[in-house]
């Protein structure tokens, strides 16, 4: 039978082994994971650009449309230039109020028919009442074994009790 030193230093052993590979997996995973998400940074920032980009340019789009607005009520109207592309810029503003309105009910309606995650919250609720189960079982055979135990000791012999138990027989008699 090995001693207790042999044991302990081959435990100590096996954590000096197991911590060098979980710190060289660690190291592997950094050296893999550190230039991709560089890169995945730089692809967010470049998309966050060409967003912004293409934000403006529908504005200006859209103050070219309202200076056409503009041009046909002048032209068409004989109104004043000021008033005309006031008009237009206010043409287009309702037109962006309605578009924005029915995107937002479009978008409420989808929110509201989300149903949350049902199958996860009956498999979270069964794993509960599996786990509240097992707790049941497990003090109702601590408390059948404890009452056990309890009617073992009563019954058992015992010097204080009057009863005698089994007799002793001496080793060579």
């Amino acid at each position: 039978m090995a001693n207790q030193s042999e044991i302990s230093d081959a435990i100590k052993a096996i954590q000096s082994d197991v911590t060098t590979i979980v710190k060289g997996e660690i190291e592997l995973a950094k050296a893999e994971l550190v230039p991709q998400a560089k890169s995945v940074g730089i692809g967010a920032g470049l998309l966050g650009g060409a967003g912004y980009f293409g934000v403006n340019g529908v504005s200006l789009v859209f103050l070219g449309l309202s200076a056409l607005i503009a041009h046909w009520f002048a032209t068409s109207f004989g109104w004043a230039p000021f008033l005309a592309a006031c008009m237009g810029l206010v043409m287009m503003a309702v037109v962006l109020f309605v578009l924005a309105g029915v995107l937002a009910l479009i978008g409420k309606n989808k929110v509201a028919a989300a149903k949350g995650p049902q199958a996860t919250v009956e498999q979270g609720q069964a794993s509960v009442d599996a786990v509240k189960l097992a707790l049941e079982r497990g003090q109702a055979q601590g408390e059948a074994e404890a009452e056990a135990r309890k009617v073992a000791r009563k019954a058992a012999p015992s010097i204080t009790s009057g009863r005698p138990g089994p007799s002793f027989v001496p080793p060579g008699s």
